[in-house]
């Protein structure tokens, strides 16, 4: 008797519907399930895709999963250009149409049950993905809780995602999110600086609080590092690096 293949190393061949280019650096795929027809996750999770390299064995990239974990017919995918990456070049170059090749879910940050009447979203980069998915899958679960969101980018040419934010804040009547600069020019109004920087806003202290990091790894450090000097209660700090 065969021995059954486990479900998150079946390969899935995943059909390309739509192409999103918010800035040269971020690009988002909308991926539809070819074979098998559907696919389950738990809001948090990232899947590996199989980068073809030339040789027998691809490349495996891991990237998080951006959609409400109640689709089942596919998913959306957020992609940073890393300069002369293998995987860069493979997306950058992809059209709609095209089918790829993945393996998942993997990964195990997910969204705290039950919630704590706050919950604050630092992220950098592609990270908002993740959170995007946990706030997504929870609006409807847990539409009375406190979400805070902070988005931290260089530059305003580098602001995207934007449109599916006010969507969000448009459901949650408690959703407010703010966008942190690190390189703003003068006309810039809003936070400067890095997420880590602006957390004490949040009255942490004094509300009972989870944390999502997701991003850069030095960010994740500060701020686990603030906490954890604080004597915040370390298990409700959840954070997944993508460097």
């Amino acid at each position: 008797m065969s021995t059954p293949v486990h479900p998150t190393r079946i390969v899935r061949k995943m059909t390309v519907t739509k192409i999103c280019d918010y800035t040269p650096q971020i690009r988002e795929l909308f991926i539809s399930c070819t074979e098998p027809k559907d696919f389950e996750f738990r809001a948090g999770q990232f899947v590996m895709l199989h980068v073809p390299t030339g040789e027998a064995k691809p490349a495996l990239r891991a990237y998080s999963i951006a959609s409400t974990d109640q689709q089942r017919d596919g998913f959306r995918l957020v992609f940073k250009a890393v300069e002369g990456g293998i995987a860069s070049r493979y997306v950058w170059g992809l059209k709609e149409g095209a089918v790829l090749d993945f393996t998942g879910p993997f990964g195990r940050v997910f969204f705290k049950e039950p919630p704590t009447p706050q919950v604050v979203f630092l992220n950098t980069g592609s990270g908002v993905s993740q959170h995007f998915s946990f706030i997504e899958s929870n609006l409807r679960k847990h539409p009375e809780l406190r979400y805070r969101l902070l988005f931290g980018v260089r530059h305003q040419s580098d602001i995207y995602y934007e449109s599916e934010l006010q969507r969000l804040k448009a459901e949650l009547p408690n959703f407010e999110y703010q966008y942190v600069l690190s390189r703003a020019d003068d006309s810039w109004k809003g936070l400067r600086g890095y997420v880590q920087n602006h957390i004490d806003a949040f009255d942490y202290k004094s509300i009972d609080t989870t944390f999502y990091l997701c991003g850069n790894g030095a960010m994740i450090k500060d701020v686990k590092a603030k906490l954890s000097a604080e004597g915040f209660d370390m298990t409700r700090v959840l954070a997944e690096a993508f460097d």
